[in-house]
C-alpha cells in the first residue's frame, strides 16, 4: 500500500503563487484607470450642470450676466465664461481633471 500525501508540493505552489501575482500586476493598474476615467465621467457631469443650470438663470433673468467667474461644483475648481454671440448665449466652462488635462465643455443657448 502507498501511503497518500496530504497537501500541496512546493512546485504546485509556486505555480499557484505566480499565477496569483500575474493577474495582480495585471488587474491592479487597471483598476486605478479605471477610477480615474470614473472621476473624470462624474467631475464632468457635475460640472455641465452646473454650466448648465448657470446659463437657465441667465435667461430667465433670475441671475446676472457675468463674463467669467470660478466656481467649485464638484470637487475641481471650473472657470465659466459667458459671452453673446449674434443671438446666442455661449456658455463654457474649462477645468483640468484628474490625468492633469484641460478639458473645456461649451453650451448653447437661444436669447430671446
Amino acid at each position: 500500500m502507498w501511503k497518500k500525501d496530504k497537501g500541496f508540493t512546493l512546485f504546485e505552489t509556486l505555480i499557484a503563487s505566480l499565477l496569483l501575482f500575474s493577474m495582480l500586476t495585471i488587474l491592479l493598474p487597471l483598476l486605478s484607470i479605471i477610477a480615474k476615467e470614473q472621476y473624470n465621467s462624474i467631475e464632468k457631469v457635475q460640472i455641465t450642470s452646473k454650466l448648465h443650470d448657470d446659463m437657465q438663470g441667465v435667461l430667465a433673468g433670475a441671475a446676472p450676466f457675468q463674463d467669467y467667474y470660478t466656481v467649485t461644483p464638484y470637487q475641481t475648481p471650473a472657470a465659466f465664461s459667458f459671452s453673446l454671440e449674434g443671438e446666442y448665449l455661449k456658455g463654457c466652462a474649462e477645468w483640468t481633471n484628474a490625468k492633469q488635462k484641460k478639458e473645456s465643455k461649451c453650451l448653447y443657448a437661444i436669447m430671446e
